[in-house]
């Protein structure tokens, strides 16, 4: 990942630029978060065929992690423009699933790993590694439990700010002779783990804005207001599918015939 730093960087950037942009009433911020998906997607995907055809320290967790993750960045993308195909959520639910269960097997290898050189440090990749599990779950149980997923976003919010403040309180953690940090530990890990914590960490704080009003949501002039409101009941939970379609992409449906219908 440490040859990408700069593209992520970048994105990271954009993405940020792309949010005020669509808060600010301006339609062009939607096609920038889309073009920002996508772009992550390709890195990913980049990454994983580097994965695949390397010669030493190959490794099928690595490989596994980034697929999903390129899956999850395209599922982003599609949804922002507003494009939908069957069985999508369950695609997404997988993909999320996966990197639970890979997320779970690193926790615990670093935390076995670390526990006899430092129990705190351990203590800390610990809860690191819960943060983003946790974070992966509300992300997954949004459209199905929107209150559990509410809930399991506050728990992983609370835990980084924990992790935070007994990072600054502890700045230099002896480990084998060597002074370190948590942030130092988790970035020397070969995973994506830091990327991930910090895209939750925007959706949070988005969401959380967004919520309480701070923020106005991302805005889109291309459908009626009526649309989005049947999208966000959709996302929501408060909505189920009747014979596989929800409400939202029947409307979409007369709304693209009536547009057709209309030139």
């Amino acid at each position: 990942m440490k040859g990408y730093n700069t593209l992520y960087y970048l994105l990271f950037v954009i993405l940020i630029m792309g949010a005020f942009a669509s808060m600010a009433q301006n339609s062009y911020g939607q096609k920038i978060l889309g073009g920002v998906a996508i772009a992550f997607a390709i890195l990913f995907i980049v990454q994983f065929i580097d994965s695949v055809h390397k010669k030493k320290n190959r490794s099928i967790y690595t490989s596994i992690e980034l697929a999903c993750l390129f899956v999850i960045s395209i599922i982003f993308a599609l949804r922002i423009f507003y494009i939908s195909f069957p069985d999508v959520e369950v695609i997404f639910g997988l993909a999320l699933l996966t990197l639970i269960l890979l997320y779970f097997k690193k926790m615990m290898n670093n935390f076995s790993f670390y526990r006899p050189k430092n129990n705190f440090l351990s203590f800390l990749i610990l809860i690191f590694y819960c943060i983003i599990i946790f974070y992966f779950l509300s992300l997954g149980s949004i459209a199905f439990l929107p209150e559990f997923s509410i809930a399991i976003g506050m728990v992983a919010f609370a835990l980084l700010i924990v992790l935070i403040i007994a990072g600054l309180m502890k700045r230099k953690i002896l480990v084998d002779g060597e002074n370190t940090s948590v942030l130092k530990t988790v970035t020397r890990i070969k995973d994506n783990s830091i990327l991930i914590l910090a895209l939750f960490l925007l959706f949070t704080l988005y969401r959380g804005f967004t919520t309480t009003g701070i923020l106005p949501k991302i805005y889109s002039d291309e459908f009626p207001q009526a649309y989005f409101e049947l999208v966000n009941k959709a996302e929501s939970g408060k909505e189920k599918p009747e014979q596989g379609k929800y409400k939202y992409q029947e409307f979409k449906e007369n709304y693209d015939r009536f547009v057709k219908q209309s030139q």
